[in-house]
Order: structure tokens, then sequence, then C-alpha cells
């Protein structure tokens, strides 16, 4: 693995010239230390993972090279910690991370949701109609309405745009928001 040194030795330097500095791999690892954080293989479990069970399984789910250097650092793959087990392991075809990682980015993410009591698609926050309408509105959609002179904009909005997939802000590929679902409610607030 190859990091930029300014992270690795010169984290935290208050100073230009400054030769000392922190490494923050060095300190997440102390960190997971501190908390209590399980080990690599075991969120492999948590998520679901095939158990590691020898050299071989381990070598197979590792970038090139990384089995050897690990087990020399380590006793065997159950002392590795989570984020050094994380980065060595290899990324998942269409991510830029390897399967633990990617599970556990996964979990942070529904946990935030399910946690939101505001979250727009729990029950009893907005009726089906208002779901449907809200759902369809891209972040296309968003820019489109938000921001200064913006006449066009590509549907998928983080993808280097082509003129080909450029869409005018008022064409229906770009879908706005129907307000009359919310009707209702302003009526009853009237009321």
């Amino acid at each position: 693995m190859l990091f930029t040194k300014t992270i690795t030795n010169y984290l935290y330097t208050e100073h230009p010239d400054n030769v000392f500095g922190m490494d923050i791999f060095s300190l997440d690892i102390q960190r997971n230390r501190d908390h209590g954080i399980p080990s690599y293989t075991e969120f492999r479990k948590y998520c679901g993972l095939k158990p590691i069970i020898n050299e071989h399984d381990f070598s197979q789910i590792m970038v090139e090279g990384a089995t050897d250097r690990l087990l020399k650092q380590y006793e065997n793959w159950n002392e590795i910690e989570l984020l050094v087990g994380a980065l060595f392991e290899k990324h998942e075809d269409d991510a830029m991370v390897g399967p633990t990682m990617r599970c556990i980015i996964r979990e942070q993410f529904i946990r935030t949701r399910i946690a939101d009591r505001y979250f727009y698609d729990l029950p009893k926050v907005f009726n089906e109609y208002q779901l449907a309408e809200i759902r369809k509105v891209t972040l296309a959609r968003v820019f489109c309405d938000n921001s200064n002179n913006v006449a066009m904009m590509q549907k998928q909005v983080f993808l280097i745009p082509e003129t080909a997939d450029l869409q005018h802000c008022d064409s229906q590929l770009i879908p706005k928001i129907n307000i009359k679902h919310w009707s209702e409610m302003v009526d009853s607030i009237r009321k």
C-alpha cells in the first residue's frame, strides 16, 4: 500500500519546517485497540463472508503480496486489525473497497437512515402519491432548480457529460415534482 507522506509522516504538523508529525494509520490502529474494535476476521464473520480457514483462503482475498507481509507482522489472520485487513483486501469489481469495508459502509448507511425519524420514506411521513413524486426527483433536477444560470444538465450528474447527454432543465427527461399531491396538507393547515 502506498500513501502520501503528508498523512503518514507529517499529520498535525503546524509549521512547514517541522520534520516530525503523526501517522494517521498508526493512530487509527491504536484507536481501534483503545475502543476494542474487533479484528478483521471478526468483521468478516459479522458480514457473512467466507471464513478464513487456511493460508490459501487468506491469499485469495488479499491483494498480491499482502499475505506474506501480513503474516510476518501478525501471528495469524485472526490477529489482524480491521483497518489493516480492509486496506489489503482485494477490491470488489465495481467498488473502491473490498467486501468487508463495503459491508461496514452499507451497514452504517442503513443504521443512519433508520435512526433518522424524519427520513422521507418512513411510515406515516408521506402518502404513496407524495412518495412517488419524491422518488422521481433526481440530483439533476435539484441542480436545475437551485443553480444560477443552469439551463442544461445531464441526467447522471456524477458522470462527465458529453453533448449528447445534456438535457434542457425543462425537459421531461429531468422530471419535476408535482406539488399538487401536498394540497391536502396545505388545506388542513389553513383550517
